[in-house]
């Protein structure tokens, strides 16, 4: 494994939590959030989605200025990190995150198709950010799929590229073997971006960085999109207790802001997550799914998606 020194954690609770409240944290929640990853030593805090269109109620679904300014101005803040999907802003906008305390930008990658993230990495590092490609859904993909994706957001000017298990389906023997593949093919550092929708979160980030992976994504309790995500908590005293890592568990374990977001998380249940996981399936298309369920309860649905 890598030694912690070599790991970078970047927490995700604003913008992936984000899913479970309908990215309604006030500015005032998102800067206590902001001061408890910070106090806990966690390097960087994605903060939101950077949109054109902003929602005065949704501030971390689009990231207006106002809001990143409040972000920055937290005492000792981590670096703030923003999610940036192809589309959804103009490519020209990026230049404006330098003036309001941004130091990465994350693009996602989606269906392993670099040309339309391309031009917002080269906006981000002419920009002078730091950049990170995000490959969305790698549990459907071959590793040479991903090994040819990894080198085209090595070419594009990726700084750092993240495989996203965004479907919460990959096990430690998986995620062992794509890491592996990424990080032996690429220039530039592999990270892993978890979910748990099966419960291994953590044993699979454990074993990408056995792989090879050195930098890793996670959110306080968990909370994030379908399954949840890898416990910032979990990650962070294991790194404290097995490799001495100068970070603290205790500002983590008090947080309070999040309270809401897990009960509501508790509440939604965690059987469709485990289903979604187990069949592979991306939940942003997951609506037939979820109608067969309502209409015909699991078991059926089980056999007739796994007879697909």
């Amino acid at each position: 494994m890598n030694s912690n020194s070599d790991l970078t954690l970047l927490d995700v609770t604003l913008r992936d939590g984000g899913y479970v409240n309908g990215h309604s944290w006030t500015t005032r929640e998102a800067e206590a959030i902001v001061r408890t990853v910070g106090a806990s030593g966690v390097p960087y805090v994605e903060v939101g989605y950077f949109r054109e269109v902003h929602e005065p109620q949704r501030p971390s679904a689009s990231c207006p200025p106002a809001y990143l300014a409040a972000l920055a101005a937290v005492t000792d803040p981590p670096r703030l990190a923003v999610m940036v999907r192809p589309g959804e802003v103009p490519v020209a906008r990026i230049a404006e995150l330098t003036g309001h305390g941004v130091a990465m930008v994350r693009v996602l990658v989606s269906g392993g198709s670099v040309g339309k993230a391309a031009p917002y990495a080269d906006a981000a590092r002419t920009a002078g950010l730091a950049v990170a490609m995000n490959l969305t859904r790698v549990s459907e993909r071959t590793d040479d799929e991903i090994v040819a994706a990894v080198r085209a957001c090595a070419d594009a000017g990726a700084q750092l590229v993240y495989l996203a298990d965004s479907n919460g389906s990959l096990d430690p023997e998986t995620v062992t073997e794509q890491v592996g593949a990424a990080v032996a093919a690429s220039p530039v550092p592999i990270g892993f971006h978890p979910h748990d929708n099966l419960g291994l979160a953590f044993i699979n980030a454990k074993a990408a960085m056995a792989a090879g992976a050195t930098a890793v994504d996670a959110s306080i309790a968990g909370i994030g999109k379908g399954g949840g995500n890898l416990r910032l908590e979990v990650i962070v005293a294991h790194l404290i207790v097995r490799h001495g890592a100068g970070l603290r568990l205790d500002p983590i374990a008090a947080d309070q802001t999040t309270l809401a977001a897990r009960l509501r998380m508790l509440a939604d249940g965690s059987t469709k997550a485990v289903l979604t996981g187990l069949l592979d399936l991306n939940l942003d298309g997951a609506a037939e799914f979820y109608d067969m369920v309502a209409a015909n309860g699991y078991d059926a649905t089980i056999l007739t998606m796994s007879d697909q």
